[in-house]
């Protein structure tokens, strides 16, 4: 017990009394708060050791915001992808419908050229889908999908927005064969608009040119005369447009001329061609065809006046 009292007492003996160090810094705090508000120079301290301190709060804070930046990057990333996924397919549907509607116009405007092109003395007409086209160097024909049910005859007129296409020569229940005129085999009577000079255009095997093979060297034709079908031959009514004249040459030596015509039809290029019914007590109406139901194919392939 003596051991550890002295012991005790050694040790209380080496420690500064409370009061003194109290007194201390009491007075250090009343000096540096004098000094705080007569200069602020404790301000600048606290400013220093935030600058000194702000790297240790950015390494401290790092890991967090670099997660939260890495988060927000894949997640936007990923919505971005959704989105353009979406414009994509949004892009592909504003297309198709884009497409069906160019489609529809141009059907629409095929329609209105072709009642358009009607002459006055139809009294009905029948729109025709092209189903197939032979266009061979001896033989233009196209096959459509109308026929006798509907009332389709043999030598009936068809039409395009632009003229004449041709005639059937053959009627089936459900779809006929239409000659075009620019078949070989095929001829139109026709007539200059400008003079009323009546001829007849033979086709050549070209679904663009026609040929006038039986004008005479002194006739009034001019490069770029319109022709149309004169109403002779008993198929065609007159007044429909055949083709326009894109050459006329005159050979001395020769009694005919050298004539050409481009054709008023988009022959190669129908997709749809119209068939005509006429007005039975129009004085320009084509032959009855009752008429021509009787007569062989051979002899309605070929409008009167053809040569032969």
């Amino acid at each position: 017990m003596a051991f550890a009292s002295g012991g005790l007492n050694r040790l209380s003996s080496r420690e500064p009394a409370a009061g003194p160090r109290f007194v201390f810094f009491a007075l250090l705090s009343l000096v540096l708060m004098y000094y705080d508000q007569k200069d602020g120079w404790s301000t600048q301290i606290r400013y220093g050791l935030q600058a000194a301190v702000y790297p240790i709060q950015v390494a401290v804070g790092s890991p967090r915001k670099l997660w939260r930046a890495t988060s927000e990057f894949f997640t936007a990333r990923n919505e971005l992808e959704a989105q353009n996924a979406q414009l994509l397919a949004r892009d592909q549907q504003l297309s198709i419908a884009a497409m069906r509607n160019a489609a529809l116009e141009q059907e629409n405007a095929r329609l209105r050229g072709l009642n358009a092109a009607l002459p006055p003395l139809v009294t009905r007409h029948v729109l025709a889908d092209v189903v197939s086209a032979d266009m061979g160097r001896l033989r233009h024909r196209l096959v459509v999908d109308q026929g006798d049910r509907v009332g389709v005859f043999r030598a009936q007129a068809a039409i395009d927005t632009g003229g004449l296409v041709g005639q059937t020569v053959r009627v089936g229940p459900f779809s006929a064969e239409l000659m075009l005129i620019t078949d070989p085999e095929h001829a139109v009577p026709v007539e200059l608009v400008r003079n009323g000079l009546r001829t007849i255009a033979v086709g050549t095997g070209n679904t663009e040119e026609l040929q006038l093979p039986f004008l005479p060297v002194n006739s009034d034709v001019k490069e770029g005369d319109l022709l149309v079908t004169s109403g002779l031959g008993g198929v065609f009514p007159s007044g429909i447009p055949v083709g326009t004249v894109i050459e006329f040459a005159r050979d001395p030596d020769q009694i005919l001329a050298r004539a050409r015509a481009k054709t008023a039809a988009t022959l190669e290029r129908d997709r749809q061609v119209m068939l005509l019914w006429f007005d039975a007590n129009h004085p320009a109406r084509p032959v009855d065809p009752k008429l021509l139901s009787e007569l062989p194919p051979a002899s309605v392939a070929q409008p009167a006046g053809a040569p032969q």
